[in-house]
């Protein structure tokens, strides 16, 4: 119905502009664990993410720790304005959710590699491929649609529904 850039969010405040998918697991592992490390102020790295039953918590797990466990101290938050929220008042968090729940705090650029182009997470680099952390959102339906499901669907596939996705902030499929 969707697409979405999974975006790392970090404090207005904190210098650091992008970072690699590698250095991200580095980071959410408890590998890194002060900004020094990154080219950032001699300071904690303070860790948010989602609680376990969200798909954007199974996404990052599974794209950028590629299966390893969250580090202990990440603090879990039941939902991505949350995980926005406690990492603009927080100069030293760092938090990743969906590209639509970003305010008051700056996107990280990401790369695929060390020596790779960092990308935000934009319309144009979402549907190129180029920003590694993107995504379709889906409905999950026991069967075909039929009635008003498949009419709410038709709507939602349709331009009027592709602006309403637009205007709440994600991405059309079409």
């Amino acid at each position: 119905m969707a697409r979405d850039g999974i975006t790392v969010f970090l404090n207005s405040l904190n210098p650091i502009t992008e970072l690699s998918v590698g250095e991200l697991k580095k980071i959410y592992t408890g590998e890194v664990k002060n900004w020094r490390e990154l080219g950032g102020a001699d300071a904690p790295i303070v860790l948010y993410g989602r609680d376990s039953s969200s798909g954007t918590y199974v996404f990052f797990k599974d794209n950028v720790l590629a299966g390893a466990d969250y580090a202990p101290q990440t603090q879990t938050m039941p939902g991505t304005a949350a995980v926005v929220n406690a990492v603009a008042k927080d100069p030293n968090g760092i938090g990743y959710g969906g590209v639509a729940y970003a305010s008051g705090v700056k996107h990280l650029k990401l790369k695929k590699n060390p020596g790779g182009t960092a990308y935000e997470p934009t319309l144009e680099n979402v549907k190129s491929g180029v920003y590694p952390l993107a995504r379709y959102l889906f409905f999950y339906l026991k069967q075909s649609p039929a009635g008003e499901a498949k009419k709410f669907i038709d709507w939602v596939l349709s331009p009027a529904g592709q602006e309403v996705v637009t205007k709440v902030g994600y991405f059309p499929v079409k």
